[in-house]
Parts: structure tokens; sequence; C-alpha cells
């Protein structure tokens, strides 16, 4: 199949009228005057890759939300644990993402473990779980939050910051380990984290939290680190960049929380512009709110920022880069996984624009 005429997003910052073709479940061209047996004119459409929500657990509780398998509370260091194993599809297939064009979305365990385990990549819908997995062990979740410390503090846990980053450079100097399954999964984490091979999904609200993980984690430039909700991530912003760190923008829904951090919006769209790579997420401080969340992120950075290419990326390209995935989706190229999704209009210039259809591995899921 053709899609003919479209104004084509790429996701890294090209923008042109042209066709795409889809075959077989994946993108088998972009670009001008491509024919095929079978094709739809998309004049007046915007085509988007799928975007990727970068970091929340929705898909490891229920819709009522009783059931919460994302924190596992028997002890503060689980590195070897795997969100994979917590994730139900159906519930994934619930939140019905895809209407909100959320093609892939990056699964993780909670707030509560200083190092919680390892995150996973999942397609929004799909038959099982195999067929959703894009990837696993894409990051190790680690926390810097209160919450750490509200959990554990009578258990044997730290009851201080002080305490947390203690137990955050013991587990990263650990040189020993047994020959379990637990043991060498825990090592083999370790190891991939402190050599760069796999990045470090870390939740900080506040900009202490941000600088508590930097000193502690100085000793290992090699490390790749994302730090996730990152509210006050300008007010670090030198820091940040000295690192080579990556930011996901937390949920800004609600005002409480724009007061409670002074998020300065303009600030955080000057790191951007100065190369720091920013993914944006629907998890907020206590819980992961709605798919729509998400293009509310993106209007709000959209407001003091001039290059709405740059929020389509922080949507598409750079998670998909940040997780690893990027051979498979976060963009409108051959060879892809064809997650795409057709707007009337640009959603991340005009409110009013209107999903049009989401599709996933070639399969249109939701049309409007």
């Amino acid at each position: 199949m053709i899609l003919k005429n479209a104004t084509i997003h790429v996701g890294n910052g090209e923008v042109f009228q042209g066709d795409m073709k889809i075959a077989d479940g994946k993108i088998a061209g972009v670009g001008k005057e491509l024919s095929g047996d079978e094709e739809r004119d998309m004049a007046g459409r915007e085509i988007f890759p799928g975007f990727i929500d970068s970091g929340n657990f929705l898909g490891t509780q229920d819709m009522a939300f009783h059931a919460k398998d994302y924190n596992e509370n028997s002890s503060p260091i689980t590195p070897h644990l795997d969100i994979w194993h917590s994730i139900d599809p159906d519930e994934i297939c619930l939140q019905e993402f895809y209407k909100a064009g959320i093609t892939s979305v990056v699964v993780t365990p909670g707030n509560e473990g200083i190092l919680a385990g390892t995150c996973a990549v999942m397609k929004t819908k799909g038959r099982n779980i195999n067929k959703m997995t894009v990837r696993r062990d894409v990051a190790l979740k680690v926390s810097m939050t209160k919450e750490v410390i509200n959990v554990f503090k009578n258990k044997g846990g730290p009851k201080t910051p002080m305490s947390l980053v203690n137990m955050l450079k013991d587990a990263l100097g650990r040189t020993s380990y047994g020959e379990s399954y637990r043991e060498q999964r825990t090592k083999e984490v370790m190891d991939a984290v402190k050599a760069g091979r796999m990045p470090l999904l870390v939740a900080c609200e506040n900009v202490c939290e941000i600088e508590r993980f930097m000193d502690a984690t100085a000793a290992y430039p090699e490390m790749k680190i994302i730090i996730t909700l990152s509210y006050e991530a300008d007010r670090a912003a030198e820091l940040i960049r000295s690192r080579n760190a990556s930011v996901v923008l937390g949920d800004t829904s609600r005002y409480s929380i724009q007061l409670q951090h002074k998020i300065n919006f303009a600030g955080l769209v000057d790191m951007a512009e100065k190369g720091t790579k920013f993914g944006l997420t629907v998890l907020g401080p206590d819980m992961a709110w709605g798919r729509e969340m998400l293009l509310w992120n993106a209007s709000k950075l959209m407001q003091t920022c001039t290059d709405s290419e740059m929020i389509t990326r922080m949507l598409t390209e750079n998670p998909a880069e940040l997780f690893g995935v990027s051979d498979r989706v976060g963009m409108l190229k051959a060879g892809m996984d064809a997650d795409y999704i057709i707007f009337e209009g640009n959603p991340i210039e005009k409110c009013g624009a209107r999903l049009l259809e989401t599709v996933i591995n070639g399969e249109t899921v939701y049309r409007a």
C-alpha cells in the first residue's frame, strides 16, 4: 500500500510532502512519486511516527488501581528484577494509548525502590505479550525520591536521603557475587549499567535529588543517565550537560505540580535547544495519568518553543534512541516497523488537530 501526497514528519526533524510505502508490517519506502498496487490519497493529512511514552507503569496494574505489580517492596535494592514479568498485555490494551497516537510505551518499575529492576518497551496493542514486546532490559530504574524512604524507613531501608545515597553507592561498588541466578543476574545488570551498555532511568522530582544522584555516581563516567519526572531539570542544566544525561519530563497537567516545582518550561526548552535530549511521559510523582497528558506536556513546551519538530522528536526519535529501540520504532524510514499515525492538522502546533488513524505493525488499530 502507498500513502500518497501526505505531509510526512520523519521524526528526525525532516518534513516533506510525499509518499510512504507499507509492506508486510514494515515501512518499505519513504519518498516522492512512489507507486504500488493500492494507493490512498493523503492530501491534507499529516503522518507521524507513532508516539512513544518515555516511561510509566501502566500495564502492571489493573484499571481499578488495586493490583500494583510495579513496586517490589521486599528490598530497596532489586536490580535483578525484570518488569516484563509483571506486565499484563490486556491492561496495556485497555489503556487504549493508541487512541492518542501512542504506539509504544516504556514500561518501568515504580519509584519505591532505589534500584527497582529493568524496563521494557512495549507496543500498545497486540495479541499477546510476545507480539507486543519491542525489547526488554532497555534501562535500569532508579529512584531518588521520598517514596523510597516512605516505604522502607520501618523495613530496614533508608530513613534519610543520606542513607539512600549510601545504599546506592554500596550497590554500585559491589564486586563480589554468588553463583545463584539472582546474583549472576544482578552482576550482569550492574556491569552493563556501569559500562554504559544499559542506561539508568532515574526518578528525580527536584534539583536536590538530581544533584545527589550525580554526586553518588560521579565515579562512573561511562554511565548513560536519563533523569525522569525532572520538573526542576533546568536548575541543574549545566550538571546534566556535563554528564551528557537526558531528561524525561513527567506529567505537568496539574497546576499544583507546576506551582510546587516552579516549573520553568522556557528553561527546559532552552536545555533541549542546547542539545539535551528530552522524552515525555504521562507519569506523575504519584501515579500515571491518562493518555491525553502526553500531548498536554508537548503543548506546554510548545508555548515557549518555535520549532515544533523539536517537540515531535521528544515523542519519536529521542525516546527510541534513549531506550535502544531506534532500529524498530521512532522514525518513518525503510525497514522500520509500520507504526504511524495520521492526523488532520499538526497536534504539536494545534490543539484542534484530530487523530484520524493509528497503525501498529501495519495494522489499523484505531480509526476515527
